[in-house]
Protein backbone atom coordinates (compact mmCIF):
# COMPACT_ATOMS: atom_id res chain seq x y z
CA UNK A 1 0.00 0.00 0.00
CA UNK A 2 1.50 3.30 -1.04
CA UNK A 3 0.88 6.42 0.97
CA UNK A 4 2.48 9.77 1.48
CA UNK A 5 3.84 11.08 4.73
CA UNK A 6 3.40 14.55 6.10
CA UNK A 7 6.82 15.72 7.17
CA UNK A 8 7.27 18.43 9.74
CA UNK A 9 10.53 20.12 10.56
CA UNK A 10 10.52 20.70 14.29
CA UNK A 11 13.77 22.53 14.74
CA UNK A 12 17.31 22.78 13.58
CA UNK A 13 20.14 22.71 16.08
CA UNK A 14 23.66 23.28 14.82
CA UNK A 15 23.24 21.48 11.52
CA UNK A 16 21.05 18.73 13.03
CA UNK A 17 17.65 18.56 11.47
CA UNK A 18 14.83 17.03 13.52
CA UNK A 19 12.06 15.66 11.33
CA UNK A 20 8.86 13.87 12.29
CA UNK A 21 6.76 11.83 9.92
CA UNK A 22 3.07 11.26 10.46
CA UNK A 23 1.19 8.66 8.40
CA UNK A 24 -2.14 9.68 6.86
CA UNK A 25 -5.34 9.27 8.91
CA UNK A 26 -6.53 6.12 7.10
CA UNK A 27 -3.26 4.33 7.91
CA UNK A 28 -3.36 5.50 11.55
CA UNK A 29 -6.93 4.24 11.86
CA UNK A 30 -5.65 0.72 11.08
CA UNK A 31 -2.22 0.73 12.74
CA UNK A 32 -3.19 2.11 16.17
CA UNK A 33 -6.03 -0.37 16.87
CA UNK A 34 -3.81 -3.24 15.70
CA UNK A 35 -1.03 -2.09 18.02
CA UNK A 36 -3.47 -1.89 20.93
CA UNK A 37 -4.79 -5.36 20.11
CA UNK A 38 -1.26 -6.80 20.14
CA UNK A 39 -0.53 -5.15 23.51
CA UNK A 40 -3.83 -6.39 24.96
CA UNK A 41 -3.43 -9.95 23.67
CA UNK A 42 0.15 -10.24 24.91
CA UNK A 43 -1.21 -9.83 28.44
CA UNK A 44 -3.58 -12.77 27.90
CA UNK A 45 -0.94 -15.20 26.66
CA UNK A 46 0.43 -17.62 29.22
CA UNK A 47 3.75 -19.36 28.97
CA UNK A 48 3.72 -23.03 28.06
CA UNK A 49 3.93 -25.38 31.01
CA UNK A 50 6.92 -27.63 31.53
CA UNK A 51 7.40 -31.38 31.74
CA UNK A 52 8.82 -32.64 35.03
CA UNK A 53 11.17 -35.62 35.07
CA UNK A 54 10.38 -37.55 38.28
CA UNK A 55 13.23 -40.03 38.15
CA UNK A 56 17.02 -39.92 38.21
CA UNK A 57 19.50 -41.40 35.78
CA UNK A 58 19.64 -41.40 32.00
CA UNK A 59 16.84 -39.99 29.87
CA UNK A 60 14.38 -42.75 28.94
CA UNK A 61 11.93 -42.91 26.02
CA UNK A 62 8.29 -42.10 26.85
CA UNK A 63 7.24 -45.65 25.88
CA UNK A 64 9.17 -47.00 28.87
CA UNK A 65 7.72 -44.45 31.32
CA UNK A 66 4.36 -43.75 32.91
CA UNK A 67 3.16 -40.22 32.16
CA UNK A 68 1.04 -38.28 34.65
CA UNK A 69 -1.03 -35.40 33.26
CA UNK A 70 -1.67 -33.17 36.28
CA UNK A 71 -4.42 -31.24 34.48
CA UNK A 72 -5.84 -28.40 36.55
CA UNK A 73 -4.42 -29.57 39.89
CA UNK A 74 -3.02 -26.74 41.99
CA UNK A 75 -0.41 -28.87 43.72
CA UNK A 76 0.79 -32.44 43.34
CA UNK A 77 3.05 -34.46 45.61
CA UNK A 78 4.43 -37.74 44.30
CA UNK A 79 5.80 -40.43 46.62
CA UNK A 80 6.24 -37.83 49.36
CA UNK A 81 9.26 -36.45 47.48
CA UNK A 82 8.28 -34.42 44.46
CA UNK A 83 6.14 -31.38 45.20
CA UNK A 84 4.91 -29.76 41.99
CA UNK A 85 3.12 -26.51 41.31
CA UNK A 86 0.31 -27.07 38.80
CA UNK A 87 0.75 -23.59 37.33
CA UNK A 88 4.27 -24.52 36.19
CA UNK A 89 4.04 -28.18 35.14
CA UNK A 90 1.61 -30.14 33.02
CA UNK A 91 3.17 -33.62 32.66
CA UNK A 92 5.28 -35.69 35.03
CA UNK A 93 7.42 -38.54 33.67
CA UNK A 94 7.67 -41.41 36.15
CA UNK A 95 9.19 -44.86 36.22
CA UNK A 96 6.51 -47.56 36.06
CA UNK A 97 5.42 -49.05 39.39
CA UNK A 98 3.58 -48.12 42.57
CA UNK A 99 3.26 -44.37 43.26
CA UNK A 100 1.59 -42.39 46.04
CA UNK A 101 -0.15 -39.29 44.64
CA UNK A 102 -1.49 -36.42 46.75
CA UNK A 103 -3.09 -33.53 44.89
CA UNK A 104 -5.34 -30.52 45.42
CA UNK A 105 -7.78 -28.55 43.31
CA UNK A 106 -9.44 -25.24 44.09
CA UNK A 107 -12.95 -24.31 43.09
CA UNK A 108 -14.85 -21.06 43.28
CA UNK A 109 -18.05 -21.60 45.26
CA UNK A 110 -21.08 -19.68 46.39
CA UNK A 111 -20.76 -17.70 49.59
CA UNK A 112 -23.59 -19.94 50.84
CA UNK A 113 -21.30 -22.98 50.51
CA UNK A 114 -18.24 -21.31 52.03
CA UNK A 115 -17.79 -17.63 53.00
CA UNK A 116 -14.24 -17.66 51.56
CA UNK A 117 -15.75 -18.35 48.09
CA UNK A 118 -12.70 -20.42 47.10
CA UNK A 119 -12.35 -23.90 48.52
CA UNK A 120 -9.34 -26.19 48.29
CA UNK A 121 -10.07 -29.91 48.00
CA UNK A 122 -7.44 -32.62 48.50
CA UNK A 123 -7.26 -36.24 47.43
CA UNK A 124 -4.70 -39.02 47.58
CA UNK A 125 -4.28 -42.44 46.04
CA UNK A 126 -1.70 -45.15 45.62
CA UNK A 127 -1.65 -46.30 42.00
CA UNK A 128 0.33 -48.88 40.06
CA UNK A 129 1.36 -47.10 36.87
CA UNK A 130 2.30 -48.99 33.73
CA UNK A 131 4.89 -48.06 31.12
CA UNK A 132 3.47 -46.42 28.01
CA UNK A 133 0.27 -45.30 29.77
CA UNK A 134 -0.92 -41.76 30.39
CA UNK A 135 -2.69 -41.11 33.70
CA UNK A 136 -4.79 -38.00 34.34
CA UNK A 137 -5.64 -36.29 37.62
CA UNK A 138 -9.27 -35.22 37.33
CA UNK A 139 -11.60 -33.09 39.45
CA UNK A 140 -15.17 -31.92 38.95
CA UNK A 141 -17.94 -30.64 41.17
CA UNK A 142 -21.68 -30.40 41.31
CA UNK A 143 -23.61 -27.16 41.63
CA UNK A 144 -26.53 -26.21 43.82
CA UNK A 145 -27.94 -28.14 46.79
CA UNK A 146 -25.98 -31.22 47.77
CA UNK A 147 -22.69 -29.67 46.61
CA UNK A 148 -20.10 -32.38 46.06
CA UNK A 149 -16.57 -32.61 44.64
CA UNK A 150 -15.30 -35.64 42.72
CA UNK A 151 -11.57 -36.31 42.35
CA UNK A 152 -10.17 -39.32 40.51
CA UNK A 153 -7.33 -40.64 38.37
CA UNK A 154 -8.03 -42.19 35.01
CA UNK A 155 -5.85 -44.15 32.64
CA UNK A 156 -6.26 -42.29 29.35
CA UNK A 157 -4.74 -45.22 27.48
CA UNK A 158 -7.51 -47.62 28.55
CA UNK A 159 -10.28 -45.19 29.54
CA UNK A 160 -10.62 -46.72 33.00
CA UNK A 161 -10.75 -45.05 36.41
CA UNK A 162 -7.83 -46.34 38.47
CA UNK A 163 -8.56 -44.44 41.70
CA UNK A 164 -11.20 -42.19 43.24
CA UNK A 165 -14.82 -41.45 42.37
CA UNK A 166 -15.69 -40.11 38.92
CA UNK A 167 -18.59 -37.70 38.52
CA UNK A 168 -21.43 -39.42 36.65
Amino acid sequence: MAFSLKVSILATYEKVLIVTAKPPRRVRSIIYPLAMLVVFMSGCVSLPKEVYRGYSGAELPDASLALLDIGKADTVQIDGMYYLDGSKYTIVKLLPGLHRLDWSNSFGVSVMVDPRMIVDFRANATVTMEAGHIYRLQAERTLGPGYRVYMWIDDASTGTVVAGDKKR
